[in-house]
């Protein structure tokens, strides 16, 4: 099922028709209109009243709940007629509007489908009758309200040409029908009416029959074209560089499960008619019929198709499920289906589609579509489920088994097709990109074995060590060996695949394997830093020198980190900016309590630990895994946890938890986003409730896409920069460190951390953790070391260790491009 915070265009056509019989309804109310039902209610409660009961009170009645009425289609002319008489109503603009779109919507469906192809029955014409009437009832209340519109109302300049327009229109009209202030609009006569009525809702009667079914298949296959567009957005975005492979990826496979969702939601309707192809062939038909043509016309002896309607034929997806359907047919129970390379022709991607007509397009796609179904049939009969499976191989996995088609496929094998037409031969570069990203995963995990390989922790025991090589071998396994060519071989194939071949033609696939390598890197990468503390520490050192103005140079990987967790993942409350505040959040951010610092009391005395210090129940304070977006989809693509569906909660994530800004366009889609330090998840409002399923789309798109840099971030690499820095700071500041705090300051490297706290500890005049960092009570204080420790840092952030990551590793291996904005002192 849809998310409920999600709406078909036909939801909103019904929310649409709902809110006009809302108003009407409470409006002929508060005027004074009382229907005859109403009237008989309002007597039988008059005398439930004056009834005695029997201990000789008034019985009184029973709160009553908010209640819903249907108004009748009918009943629309009677409310309107009765408003239109009473000169102190005024329309509201959007009422009006919603008139506009509503009459516009059924008139280009009337236009569309009404000539139907469908054979002609007692049923269907009392079905058109049905639809005619009340198209006749919503034109008749739009004319008796007219002379009662609002001045502020303005009507539309141009009629809409096509349904899409009407569509977008019914877009951009919220439906807040009647407002708060008109319902306390002095000039409007208030009516008396019974409570009940006052917290009445009312909606409207649904038209039911054959043109309503075909109405709403009509909107459904609009709202798939509409999910469709912003797929090729996305892939468009992709070839221009301006979209991640992984954001197109997901994009994609969320359009299926939106197009799954819907068709789900219709599928009572959808089995009156034998089932999603077969209302589609209907629809087909009668739209040829419409255009003066029909299926079966054939140019040419052998067309597969009527290609003069062959516009219309590939909008409703009929060309795929036509390929799919014979693929079907000609699959033998049990058996792989191979088609001969060349059977029908060569495909020839670098070939221009712009200039060829319709027959040479379907044939180019039934060359290539007929030749890779058979690499996913080798695939799905080699397993029941991938660790990173797109919906096209789900899909057809089903199809396989039970030779059953449905809409949502038909639409998943049009998106992989139009992938094609958008990349044409640039398509092996998205396996190009996945083999990247699993070189260089594979690589940051080697360094860190060999950085650390004679230094382990408790906080990181060794079966961490074993959980990251698995990882590693899981990368070669899926990504670097040719798996796929192993199955074809193992599976005696008949016509072998060429090296990695379905890897290299199905970039959806790449994108989502792409996903699941960077996704649980950057796992490793938070949960590896966070053990070990390096990042912690020198955020603090960092910081201090910053506020102390010690340095010049800007630590470019640093600044970006800090960016993207959040000051809020390294300090409790703002960054510190004295010499006392450095010390006390460093303390605190390796796992001090805060009320270390207050004033004494008994329960201190009680929790102190072996150094008479009081500990956080929280511990230490640790950066988290960031792309919060980003993260919805780990479960799926990651755990594999069984989950296909996007819950109303996944929407409510991608609509609230970003930690991206944007803007809205004039179509409600980002057109900027932006990394705002200030910004918090959910932060950014004004949706409505209720989603239109194309805007969640490219809402996801985008917030996809931008939260790429964050979990591309490679914070294994900045774990050993820190590393090193410790290391340095200890080195250079030996001679100060030993003779303020001893020879035994530290007596083992994976202390290194605290090195911050000593330092600090010398610049500070705070006393409370004297016993901790074993500091002699005599000792003077000094900015010295900390100078000396600006000295260190400074030679770090001046080198081109600095950036490696935001200049060299994150562009050169991941595409990924970080421009710094600074600000001017004014």
């Amino acid at each position: 099922m849809l998310p409920k915070n999600l709406s078909t265009t036909y939801q909103q056509y019904k929310n649409g028709t709902d809110s006009i019989a809302n108003w009407l309804a409470t409006t002929a109310e508060k005027i004074g209109y009382v229907s005859e039902a109403r009237s008989k209610k309002a007597k039988r409660k008059a005398k439930a009243k004056a009834k005695p009961s029997g201990d000789g009170t008034q019985s009184q009645p029973l709160p009553q709940g908010r209640q819903t009425y249907t108004i009748a289609i009918k009943d629309f002319t009677i409310l309107a007629e009765y408003i239109a008489a009473k000169d102190e109503v005024e329309v509201p603009p959007k009422l009006a509007a919603l008139l506009d779109r509503t009459i516009s919507l059924r008139q280009s469906y009337s236009a569309t489908i009404s000539s139907s192809g469908v054979d002609e029955d007692p049923e269907k014409s009392e079905s058109d009758d049905r639809h005619a009437f009340f198209l006749g009832v919503l034109k008749k209340v739009q004319n008796l309200l007219r002379p009662r519109y609002a001045k502020a109302y303005i009507p539309v300049k141009k009629e809409p040409e096509s349904i899409e327009e009407v569509i977008n229109m019914f877009e951009k009209l919220e439906l807040e029908v009647p407002s708060e202030g008109f319902k306390q609009a002095p000039d409007v006569a208030r009516a008396e009416v019974d409570s009940a009525a006052s917290n009445a809702t009312y909606k409207a009667e649904r038209v039911e029959g054959m043109q309503e079914d075909f109405f709403a298949f009509l909107l459904l296959l609009h709202d798939l074209n509409r999910l469709r567009n912003e797929v090729k957005t996305a892939w468009e975005g992709y070839k221009q560089g301006l979209i991640d492979l992984v954001a197109a990826s997901i994009t994609t496979n969320t359009a299926v499960d939106l197009a799954r969702a819907m068709e789900d939601d219709m599928k009572d309707t959808l089995q009156k008619y034998g089932g999603a192809p077969t209302m589609l062939d209907m629809y087909y038909v009668a739209s040829c019929m419409g255009a003066g043509t029909s299926v079966s016309h054939k140019e040419r002896r052998g067309d597969d198709l009527n290609f003069k309607m062959y516009a219309l034929a590939d909008a409703i997806f009929i060309p795929t499920q036509r390929l799919l359907g014979g693929f079907c047919d000609a699959m033998e129970d049990g058996r792989t289906m191979e088609m001969k390379p060349g059977f029908y022709g060569i495909y020839n991607p670098s070939s221009d589609r712009s200039r060829k007509n319709a027959r040479d397009r379907f044939l180019e796609d039934k060359i290539f579509l007929l030749e890779m179904l058979t690499e996913f049939s080798t695939a799905c009969h080699a397993s029941e489920q991938f660790p990173a499976e797109d919906e096209l191989t789900r899909g057809l996995r089903a199809m396989f088994k039970t030779k059953e088609l449905t809409l949502s496929l038909s639409f998943a094998a049009t998106l992989f097709l139009d992938i094609h037409h958008i990349l044409r031969a640039q398509v092996d570069s998205c396996f190009g990109k996945l083999q990247k990203v699993a070189s260089y995963a594979q690589n940051s995990i080697d360094q860190n074995f060999e950085f650390h390989k004679d230094l382990h922790i408790d906080n990181w025991p060794r079966a961490n060590d074993d959980a990251l090589k698995e990882f590693s071998d899981f990368i070669t396994k899926w990504i670097r060996d040719d798996v796929h060519t192993k199955i074809a071989r193992y599976m005696n194939r008949m016509f072998m695949p060429k090296p990695y071949y379905l890897y290299r033609k199905h970039p959806w696939l790449c994108g989502l394997w792409k996903y699941h390598i960077q996704i649980r890197l950057h796992e490793i990468g938070i949960a590896f830093s966070n053990a070990w503390g390096s990042i912690m520490s020198c955020v603090h050192i960092y910081n201090a020198i910053q506020g102390e103005k010690m340095n010049t140079s800007q630590w470019k990987d640093m600044d970006v980190a800090i960016s993207l967790q959040g000051a809020d993942s390294f300090f409790v409350g703002d960054p510190p900016k004295s010499p006392e505040g450095y010390l006390k959040r460093f303390a605190m951010a390796m796992g001090l309590s805060a009320t270390e610092y207050a004033k004494p009391s008994k329960t201190k005395k009680k929790n102190k630990n072996k150094k008479g210090l009081l500990l956080s129940k929280r511990g230490p304070h640790s950066m988290k895994e960031l792309g919060a977006v980003l993260q919805t989809f780990k479960g799926r693509y990651c755990d594999m946890n069984g989950r296909y569906d996007l819950r109303m909660e996944d929407v409510q994530s991608i609509v609230d938890k970003c930690t991206w800004g944007y803007e809205m366009n004039e179509d409600g889609q980002p057109a900027e986003l932006f990394k705002d330090s200030d910004i918090k998840p959910g932060g950014q409002k004004g949706h409505a409730r209720q989603l239109p399923v194309a805007k969640l789309l490219g809402l996801l798109r985008a917030m996809l896409h931008a939260e790429m840099i964050e979990i591309s971030f490679d914070f294994l690499c900045l774990h050993r920069q820190c590393w090193r820095l410790l290391c340095s700071l200890r080195d250079h500041c030996r001679d100060q460190l030993i003779k303020v705090y001893g020879p035994k300051y530290m007596e083992k490297e994976t202390e290194l951390p605290f090195v911050v706290g000593y330092i600090l500890m010398t610049a500070s005049t705070t006393q409370h953790l004297d016993t901790w960092m074993n500091l002699d009570q005599t000792t003077k204080v000094s900015s010295s070391m900390l100078q000396d420790a600006a000295y260190v840092v400074e030679g770090l952030a001046g080198s081109e260790a600095a950036s490696l990551i935001v200049e060299r590793l994150l562009p050169d291996m991941l595409g990924v491009e970080i421009a710094f904005e600074t600000e001017q002192e004014h």
